[in-house]
Parts: C-alpha cells; sequence; structure tokens
C-alpha cells in the first residue's frame, strides 16, 4: 500500500486522544481539533469522529427500543410495547423486502423503527450457527476446494 506509513501514524496519534475522549462522553469528541500533523502530511480525521459520533447515537436509540424479557417470546428481543421480533424485521429489510410491505406486516412499525432494527441486529447478530448456505452480505468465495471424507477401515 502507498500510504500504509502515513495511515499507521495517524492511527498511533489519534487513537489515545480517541481513548480519552471517549471515557468523557461522546459529544466531547465533535468538540476536539481532529487534525493530525507530521511535517507536509495533515490528516482531518473530524468526519470520521462525526459519522462514528452519529452511529453510536443511531445505536442508543436502537438499544433504548429494544426490551427483552422472558415473559415475552421466550426472552427473544422484541421492540419495545410490541411482540414483534427485531431479528425478523432487521431480517425482512435485510432480504430486500420494501419498506412499505414491512409496514404493512407490522402496522405497530414505522420507518425509523425498521430502521433502527436493523442497526441494532448489524450490532447484536442472533446467537447460533449461520444457516447453512447462508453466507454473510459481502462475503466471497475464494476457493471452493472440497475434501473427501475418509471411510472407516474395516
Amino acid at each position: 500500500m502507498p500510504h500504509l506509513e502515513e495511515r499507521l501514524f495517524a492511527i498511533r496519534e489519534a487513537g489515545p486522544r480517541l481513548r480519552r475522549s471517549v471515557k468523557l462522553a461522546f459529544p466531547a469528541l465533535l468538540e476536539e481539533d481532529w487534525t493530525v500533523r507530521d511535517g507536509f502530511l495533515t490528516f482531518d480525521l473530524t468526519p470520521f469522529v462525526r459519522r462514528a459520533t452519529e452511529r453510536l447515537d443511531r445505536l442508543a436509540a436502537a438499544l433504548d427500543m429494544v426490551v427483552s424479557s422472558t415473559d415475552v417470546l421466550g426472552g427473544a428481543p422484541v421492540i419495545r410495547g410490541t411482540r414483534i421480533p427485531v431479528h425478523d424485521v432487521a431480517a425482512s429489510s435485510a432480504t430486500g423486502i420494501p419498506l412499505e410491505r414491512i409496514l404493512a406486516a407490522y402496522p405497530e412499525l414505522d420507518a425509523e423503527k425498521v430502521e433502527l432494527a436493523a442497526i441494532y441486529a448489524e450490532a447484536y447478530p442472533p446467537r447460533g450457527r449461520p444457516r447453512r448456505g447462508e453466507l454473510p452480505r459481502g462475503s466471497v468465495i475464494i476457493a471452493d476446494r472440497r475434501v473427501p471424507r475418509r471411510r472407516k477401515a474395516g
């Protein structure tokens, strides 16, 4: 990579500042100057910090929207005030089902709750193994080499 050293420098410089700021509060992140300089080289990390802070705010809203109780659907995470499983809504959205159809199936929801369900499911995937044959979104098969099973000597 042509600029690997520069990227590593920016990470080394910004990393401790990020850790220190996160301990204080996320809004404090945006008040700091996120410009990193080294001679002729200047990195402005403000757009990254802004996007990260916005995503963390959305995750906090998603966490606030989801509840889990053993009395409701055996403890599966559901959308607060409903019996709608969060992962079902997120899976519907991820498979490309139009928003209008999701809202028709779940009249208690609105577009924001569907978006927050997807954010929650991305941060907290359902437990267990993925179903056989399904690959995570963006996965690429590099090789499809199959090894035959050994037969028992007998």
